[in-house]
């Protein structure tokens, strides 16, 4: 994922799936200058920093 895209689904109302390692995940927030996102594992409620080129959007919805 790029970060303009991570961005916008932050920003975005609707519910936008993203996978992190094949796991559901929340982008919490986005580091520009580091190319990282916070995120929040949907699964088990662990959160992390990742590189944002990590994020997977499904589009398979």
């Amino acid at each position: 994922m790029f970060i303009r895209r991570a961005k916008e689904i932050v920003q975005s109302n609707d519910t936008i799936e993203v996978l992190y390692k094949n796991e559901p995940i929340w982008i919490e927030h986005v580091y520009s200058e580091t190319e990282t996102a916070y995120i929040r594992s949907l699964n088990n409620d662990k959160r992390m920093e990742v590189p944002i080129l990590d994020l997977v959007e499904n589009e398979n919805i």
